[in-house]
């Protein structure tokens, strides 16, 4: 049962931060108005009757000047910092968009005061989107059960589009006004926002009917990852011991990839690998798919292993390389009349980017064209993206898994860890039906074991696996014996990548330590990838 306390709060703060103003320190207000909200809407109870702001409950759906909470996404943090309007003319507050309230109240031929300059404060204005790729399910659950998605979608119009990365149908971005310091935010960093939702006029045109921008006041912030409701790392022991890792394996084979467990191995260890080291560089495994049939003609060019995987992983994003992609949008943020316009590769970190090639058919990459196959193939190597100004640019760490499908042996634009190919039990068209199914077709499992899949696949994420002495010493004479038979059999980069492959292994099996066997697993993996068997 919600209090009256708190569904005053949530629809009506601005009577709260009136209240809370009188015979305040105005200097330091932004930190008492945080403290006073977290003590209200913090609690898990509480903070769950917060309604989200998000693509199935996008601005228009809300009360404005009520309360909501943003999961989102920095797309933007270059703006420059913004003068209000602290105290108004009867002392009272004007920050958190009373003023603007105010101002909107008066009428126009209402005689203005003059300005008070002594009354001015600055904020931090800064530019967040919904998260792109975001899966339906993973934006459900940080709903929470309280606000199920709307039984007829809301269509809602971005008003500033070139601000969001992906493609994700009724994306949108809000322009955040923070009073009291946040702590550093990021580009790519994904924070729950709480704050009043308000708008703003459009100055990005001169026309008198612009869209209004959405606007959210910011109250406070929240790491995302502590607004999860759900624990997915609860079942740890007992889901290797019920099958789990094979189960999801033959669904992963069986309904995308035409019957190939062994690709659907390697599918699996892409979308567990993460940035274990910046120094030294261990970076995610990349691995291309080959062999991958294109999608037939008239039919859709997403493959199914997209829909797979969207039912499985928080963040996915679908990366077709077809012309008007590779030479339209840039794939970095760049910065354009001193707005910084969203790339394509703008996205938070562990999100999967299944890159697919199946959209071109004559290659006539422009220049743009080939900046983007740079800055992907940059990314995939180093794992930074850099945000271009006008004179410089600057390289941000993010964090992505990269699996590239390819109906060649290898991929004409990328190159990638590991190469495998795809050894369906069907070919030619009906393997291409298999392929390129659409969602609707897609053979989805009960919920609850959805829902386990979902968490062996965030338990294997956060497992640690630890190299014990005999089988580090094992691993390096192997390496040395095999050098000495051979020189050119097993270079150091070959030690490294099967040193990845095998903790991915050892992490899908939820073994905290590397055993022998699982080396062994990992070299012949490795050999038969590299073989093209």
């Amino acid at each position: 049962m919600v209090s009256p306390v708190l569904f005053d709060t949530i629809l009506d703060p601005s009577k709260e931060l009136r209240e809370l103003f009188v015979d305040q320190d105005h200097n330091g207000f932004g930190a008492i108005v945080e403290r006073h909200f977290k003590q209200i809407l913090l609690p898990h109870e509480a903070f769950y009757q917060i309604p989200p702001l998000n693509i199935s409950r996008p601005p228009t759906v809300h009360r404005q000047r009520s309360i909501v909470r943003f999961v989102a996404m920095v797309q933007d943090t270059s703006r420059e910092g913004e003068v209000y309007m602290g105290v108004l003319d009867d002392k009272s507050c004007g920050g958190w968009g009373l003023y603007e309230e105010m101002a909107r109240s008066q009428s126009q031929d209402e005689e203005q005061s003059a300005v008070d300059y002594s009354r001015l404060q600055e904020r931090d204005s800064v530019w967040a989107v919904t998260v792109p790729g975001q899966s339906i399910w993973s934006r459900d659950a940080v709903s929470g059960p309280d606000f199920p998605p709307p039984t007829v979608p809301t269509k809602y119009t971005c008003p500033k589009p070139l601000k969001n990365p992906g493609g994700d149908i009724g994306a949108f971005g809000v322009s955040l006004k923070i009073y009291h310091d946040q702590g550093n935010l990021k580009p790519g960093e994904v924070k729950t926002f709480v704050g009043i939702l308000d708008e703003e006029p459009s100055f990005d045109d001169m026309e008198e009917e612009s869209q209004p921008i959405p606007t959210l006041h910011v109250l406070f912030t929240v790491d995302a990852l502590d607004t999860d409701p759900y624990n997915f790392s609860s079942l740890r022991d007992t889901l290797f011991e019920a099958n789990i890792r094979a189960n999801l394996l033959q669904w992963i084979a069986d309904e995308a990839l035409g019957g190939d467990t062994e690709a659907a191995t390697w599918v699996l260890l892409t979308a567990l690998t993460k940035v274990q080291s910046r120094t030294p560089p261990i970076l995610p495994l990349s691995v291309t798919i080959g062999s991958f049939s294109d999608s037939l003609d008239g039919a859709s060019n997403i493959p199914t292993l997209v829909h797979v995987l969207r039912q499985l992983i928080p963040t996915v994003s679908p990366l077709q390389l077809t012309l008007d992609t590779l030479n339209g949008k840039p794939f970095m943020p760049t910065s354009v009349d001193e707005d910084v316009q969203a790339g394509i590769l703008q996205h938070p970190a562990g999100t999967m980017f299944i890159v697919s090639e199946s959209g071109i058919k004559e290659v006539k990459v422009t220049e743009a064209g080939m900046k983007n196959l740079a800055a992907l193939q940059s990314v995939i190597s180093t794992q930074t993206l850099s945000y271009v100004f006008p004179y410089s640019s600057f390289s941000f760490p993010v964090d992505f898994s990269f699996l590239s499908l390819t109906k060649g042996r290898k991929s004409a634009f990328l190159t990638t860890d590991v190469v495998v190919p795809l050894k369906g039990a069907k070919s030619g068209d009906e393997l291409a039906r298999e392929l390129y199914k659409g969602e609707d077709e897609v053979h989805l499992p009960p919920k609850a074991t959805l829902e386990k899949f979902r968490s062996y696949i965030s338990s294997c994420r956060t497992t640690t696996v630890m190299l014990d002495d005999d089988v580090g010493k094992f691993i390096e004479d192997e390496f040395v014996r095999t050098r000495q038979d051979n020189s050119d059999a097993v270079s150091s980069d070959d030690l490294v990548r099967r040193m990845s492959i095998a903790k991915l292994l050892s992490a899908s099996m939820m073994q905290p330590k590397l055993t022998k066997e699982t080396w062994k697993l990992a070299v012949t993996m490795d050999e038969k990838a590299k073989s093209g068997r």
